[in-house]
């Protein structure tokens, strides 16, 4: 009897021995799965801050390249308004908007001449254009000052070749690039008209046609309202007047409807010309 007691005692001691161990086991070692999962935390964490940091990045070159559109914007206003004004021989007008051209592309040379956005960022002539068009606006502003309104606004004239060759170069196609190519047309046609020589006007036509056709296929600017394609029709009429004008071989009539297609197409660029962007 004492025996079977005392094996019973064993088992048991030996049962409770048994289970102490495994709770030990289950409650004192790390557990691999919890390892694990703390790992993938921190990798979750890690690869969360790297796309924060991405992101963040991602938006400030998105704020650069939207202050440059603005400031290229102001430019290109304040180089449409100085072209307008001059040629109206508003003093006034051409002085304000003069000063702030020369302020826009100071700020334009300080700003991303050393920084220019991604469009402009593998071309090499970018800081000598920039310097090129400030200097060009610098000149006008003193022509001005010299009360030589005319030199004035010849003087701003190349800034249009300026932006069209480097719009060219870095593949951008802008309405107003297209019409710079048909404003070199267009004035060497009204020379040809001023000195009478209807045969070479008519000569032109064909071209002029062909480079406002261009003009009115290109993607309308962001300024382009609900007088859009009449401006750009009023210049297409005035280029079948000038037509039929140098074939008559009448000279008075060709002058006169040479300045007023001037006068059409300064309108349609006044309101929607880009030439600085």
């Amino acid at each position: 009897m004492k025996i079977k007691v005392l094996i019973t005692v064993l088992l048991a001691l030996t049962l409770i021995t048994f289970g102490a161990g495994c709770v030990s086991d289950s409650g004192g070692e790390d557990n691999p799965a919890t390892e694990e999962g703390t790992g993938d935390g921190i990798e979750e964490a890690e690869a969360g801050e790297e796309v924060n940091e991405v992101s963040f990045s991602g938006n400030e070159s998105e704020l650069m390249t939207a202050e440059f559109d603005a400031l290229m914007q102001k430019a290109n206003s304040n180089y449409v308004k100085a072209l307008v004004s001059t040629s109206k021989k508003d003093y006034s007008a051409s002085s304000e908007a003069l000063s702030g051209l020369v302020e826009d592309l100071t700020a334009v040379s300080e700003g991303y001449t050393e920084k220019p956005p991604a469009i402009y960022a593998s071309d090499e002539q970018w800081p000598e254009t920039i310097d090129k068009a400030l200097a060009i606006a610098v000149d006008s502003q003193e022509k001005l000052l010299e009360n030589d309104i005319d030199a004035a606004h010849t003087a701003l004239e190349p800034v249009r070749d300026l932006f069209f060759e480097l719009h060219a170069r870095n593949g951008i196609d802008l309405m107003g690039d297209r019409m710079t190519e048909f404003h070199t047309t267009m004035e060497i046609a009204i020379e040809d008209a001023n000195e009478n020589n209807t045969t070479a006007v008519a000569a032109h036509i064909p071209e002029l046609e062909e480079e406002w056709e261009s003009v009115s296929n290109a993607e309308p600017p962001a300024s382009a309202d609900e007088n859009y394609e009449a401006s750009l029709h009023a210049v297409e009429l005035k280029i079948t007047e000038l037509e039929s004008a140098s074939n008559l071989n009448d000279t008075e009539e060709t002058i006169k409807v040479a300045e007023e297609l001037r006068q059409a197409f300064a309108q349609v660029f006044a309101k929607y010309g880009v030439v600085i962007a």
